[in-house]
């Protein structure tokens, strides 16, 4: 992990504001969730995470990610260095897994960039990218079980109205247009027009 040393001014307000979007206790449930569907256990105890930079410790060589996404998807073979060293390789795997993950079904506006989670830029990001891979995977059915955090997507239901209806449609004006029928100016006196005294003509 690189060493960018403190940060300072409006970047030091924007790694706060990243810190307090992390929880720790949804990251060990994807951990975990992680761990029942590789069949493989972490370097060491998900629970005793403590941080956000345990969490990034534990995924940032790519490899329980890559191994993950072949099991959600048996289809899928991803090409990664199952035991990279150095940073390049590290790098590498994560790009893959994010690929990978992209052609699974999870939207690219949902996915985190690499140095969001090997330099722990944003482990959040992280969370909440295996969070819906979690939930694309259940909506694909897939072969595994998921745990209960797992959210339902929303899957489209478009509706298929006949000709008669959609023409009917056409015969209402709307408002855009204009009407007299709502609220109208008449009766009114414009703005800084002076008070009207007339003589009485009775007087």
């Amino acid at each position: 992990m690189a060493n960018h040393g403190p940060s300072y001014g409006l970047s030091r307000e924007l790694q706060k504001k990243n810190d307090a979007r992390f929880v720790l206790e949804e990251a060990i449930e994807v951990l975990t969730w992680i761990e029942n569907v590789t069949g493989e256990s972490f370097s060491f105890d998900v629970t005793t995470c403590e941080s956000s930079t345990d969490v990034s410790n534990l995924l940032k060589d790519g490899v329980m990610l890559c191994k993950l996404i072949e099991k959600l998807d048996p289809q899928c073979r991803v090409v990664y260095n199952k035991k990279p060293k150095m940073a390049f390789p590290m790098m590498e795997n994560i790009s893959n897994f994010l690929a990978a993950a992209k052609r699974f079904g999870v939207m690219e506006i949902s996915c985190f960039q690499t140095v969001d989670l090997y330099e722990n830029k944003q482990c959040y990001k992280v969370i909440e990218c295996l969070r819906l891979l979690a939930a694309v995977a259940q909506m694909r059915s897939t072969h595994l079980e998921h745990p209960a955090w797992v959210v339902k997507l929303a899957q489209s239901s478009p509706r298929q109205f006949p000709e008669a209806v959609m023409r009917r449609g056409e015969m209402v004006i709307p408002l855009q247009y204009g009407t007299n029928k709502c609220a109208s100016q008449k009766g009114m006196s414009p703005y800084g027009l002076p008070r009207q005294i007339k003589p009485d003509p009775h007087g």
